[in-house]
């Protein structure tokens, strides 16, 4: 169970990295993808033809070279895509500030919590 300052200073490092500059760039840009039509349909398109191609190879199916083929054209596309390249740009970014975080944290209070949640140990 967490302490009342232990909960306080978890709360208020969350408002802090929510607020920061590099999460709201990314929930701007994340925001424009979501609210444009042509980058959710390539993105749906992706997940759809990746699902299909899954459940095929899962039920034993053999894929043939071209699907394969056109899964990696149309991944290459979504991914080269303006606003999409800026989302997963400024995704990277959170998700080293906050390992940077996280290291910070570590080395202060002496702990590696990363592999105590993997432990299952938190």
């Amino acid at each position: 169970m967490l302490t009342e300052e232990l909960h306080t200073a978890a709360r208020t490092l969350g408002e802090t990295l929510r607020t920061s500059d590099v999460v709201q760039k990314y929930l701007r840009v994340l925001a424009d993808c979501e609210a444009d039509p042509e980058t959710a349909h390539l993105e749906k398109r992706m997940h759809t033809m990746y699902e299909e191609l899954i459940a095929r190879q899962q039920h034993g199916q053999n894929l043939q070279r071209s699907e394969i083929d056109a899964f990696n054209a149309l991944k290459r596309q979504v991914y080269q895509h303006p606003r999409i390249a800026e989302r997963e740009a400024a995704l990277t970014r959170v998700k080293q500030t906050f390992a940077d975080i996280a290291d910070d944290l570590n080395i202060s209070l002496g702990t590696d919590f990363a592999a105590l949640a993997q432990a299952g140990s938190v």
